[in-house]
């Protein structure tokens, strides 16, 4: 079943480059699965040439280049980036019954969940760009996307990704993503829409409420011992909602 769906979801992919043509050198399965085995394992083109029985390895560089600009035109407009979904079947398909009743006061209302990820890197050769991708917390060198997903985890679409130094923490980089209208999320969202964010992303509240969202973030103690009840159960109402971000990236 899980080579099925492998190769059903290769099939998908074909189907949808449909500005690649066959040429002489190679089809537009092959191309496709020289792109893929490039991006999934990193092997040199003269390997991949022999493996995929292409007689120059410069024509693997063509070849590439080919399928990720089929891609960047074909693809990429229809599944990736928020315009690829539009609000109202976000709202209708992808939001939940439990986020709609403990979060929402008015009909078309969207609750979204951000987070960031990291995705770790090689050492770079480039000083500047070896310290700013350098994370402390980690101790290893790493990117990070921002990821917004509605509350059943299907993800809107990932922004950038952004270096992982301390300049980049949770909330200068989501206020970074509003205030430049990335994605032209400003005009995706709209006023009272929910944003559902942790407690990392604690210095964006006012900036967010200033742009028309509202927010749902657990509390903090400021000194107390224990949160009031009415405290500790909007604390679960959130949690309910946003562990689907954390599962999500554990499966990307």
């Amino acid at each position: 079943h899980f080579n099925n769906s492998i190769t059903d979801q290769f099939n998908d992919l074909i189907g949808t480059v449909s500005s690649m043509r066959n040429s002489h050198t190679r089809s537009i399965r092959t191309a496709v699965a020289i792109f893929l085995a490039k991006m999934r394992l990193s092997l040199s083109n003269r390997l991949l040439a022999i493996l995929f029985h292409i007689d120059n390895k410069r024509n693997i560089s063509h070849i590439i280049s080919q399928v990720r600009i089929a891609l960047m035109k074909d693809f990429v407009p229809v599944h990736l980036g928020l315009h690829h979904i539009d609000r109202v079947t976000a709202i209708n398909q992808h939001q939940t019954a439990i986020a709609t009743i403990l979060h929402t006061t008015k009909p078309q209302q969207l609750c979204v969940v951000a987070d960031s990820t990291y995705l770790f890197i090689q050492k770079s050769s480039d000083n500047k760009f070896q310290r700013r991708s350098y994370s402390m917390h980690k101790h290893r060198h790493l990117v990070k996307p921002m990821i917004l997903t509605t509350t059943d985890g299907y993800i809107l679409c990932v922004m950038d990704p952004f270096l992982s130094d301390y300049k980049n923490n949770d909330a200068s980089i989501f206020k970074h993503c509003v205030y430049n209208n990335e994605q032209d999320i400003l005009n995706w969202l709209h006023d009272d829409d929910v944003l559902i964010l942790d407690r990392g992303f604690r210095d964006t509240v006012r900036a967010m409420k200033q742009f028309g969202f509202q927010v749902a973030m657990p509390s903090f103690l400021n000194g107390r011992k224990q949160f009031s009840l009415e405290e500790a159960n909007l604390n679960r109402c959130i949690t309910k909602v946003r562990w689907i971000v954390e599962s999500g990236r554990a499966y990307a």
